[in-house]
């Protein structure tokens, strides 16, 4: 909570400087709270910051989810992940961690980069389509939004929690009086639910905070790319999402076959290598013979 009310803060005294600025430049009357400045720009610059703002709550909380998901997959078909119960501890859990610490890092790496996209476009798409006056209006009422919906997430995601806890620690009881477990039907349906609540507070909540401060420094960087109105800029803003397309393509598309080709040439060295000593057994790395498992866990 407390991130959240600094970075309203931050944001609103970014806006004020990105408003003298700008006004100034143009020769405009950066005073005026009527009139002019109210205009159908800055209406829609209201509603885009919303959108956007949502858009990437949504962006956040699906790569989290799909991070998730492909290492419950990865776990469930490598076996060499499994403890080595023939070694000692903690040598029989050394390789199955870095098995597990080189795939969470690409994998992690890969799912940050819609939501980086989605962030840098934000100001851009504000100010070509927009101009300064729906750019402003943008950073304001995404900043009124964040710092509400950033406190309901970390508070609902911590409410999940709480809750499992709450019967975790035999604290819930039915109409008998009799202690509900944690093997009961409500503890794992609370387990559903902290999938959902887990990511709310420990990534999309805290993520938004830092979503709106950047969008309102980057906009204070690049004021001067932007006009008034947006009659000479509009076809910028096309441009600019055809950029994000084609960039959220190619961190999907095209650093999978990056990967692809790094782990191959990786596991080749590590086989040669082991050849080179006289190793007769084959080198293993977890990941099978197919190299895209160590990007998505098929």
């Amino acid at each position: 909570i407390v991130s959240a009310i600094n970075a309203f803060s931050a944001v609103f005294n970014v806006a004020v400087t990105l408003l003298a600025q700008s006004y100034t430049r143009l020769n405009m009357n950066y005073q005026a709270i009527s009139g002019s400045p109210l205009s159908e720009w800055s209406q829609a610059g209201l509603v885009l910051g919303v959108v956007m703002t949502m858009l990437f709550t949504a962006n956040t909380t699906m790569s989290c989810l799909d991070t998730s998901k492909a290492f419950m997959r990865f776990c469930k078909e490598s076996t060499e992940v499994a403890q080595k119960r023939s070694i000692p501890f903690p040598n029989s859990h050394m390789k199955p961690l870095t098995i597990l610490i080189a795939y969470g890092t690409i994998s992690s790496m890969r799912m940050v980069f819609t939501p980086l996209i989605n962030t840098i476009a934000v100001p851009m798409l504000g100010g070509w389509f927009l101009g300064i006056r729906g750019l402003l209006f943008l950073i304001s009422g995404a900043n009124v939004l964040v710092l509400c919906l950033s406190i309901f997430l970390i508070n609902s995601g911590q409410s999940w929690v709480a809750a499992r806890k709450y019967i975790l620690f035999g604290m819930l009881k039915d109409a008998n009086g009799k202690v509900v477990g944690p093997d009961s039907s409500e503890y794992e349906n609370l387990g559903v639910g902290e999938t959902i609540g887990g990511p709310f507070e420990d990534t999309t909540g805290p993520a938004l905070n830092n979503f709106v401060k950047f969008v309102a420094v980057f906009s204070l960087v690049t004021e001067g790319l932007y006009e008034e109105t947006p009659i000479n800029t509009y076809q910028y803003g096309f441009a600019c999402v055809a950029g994000s397309l084609v960039l959220i393509a190619i961190s999907r598309v095209g650093l999978t076959l990056v990967l692809n080709c790094v782990t191959n040439f990786l596991r080749q060295r590590r086989l040669q290598k082991a050849k080179d000593e006289g190793d007769d057994e084959d080198y293993d790395d977890g990941f099978g013979d197919d190299p895209a498992r160590l990007e998505d866990g098929r």
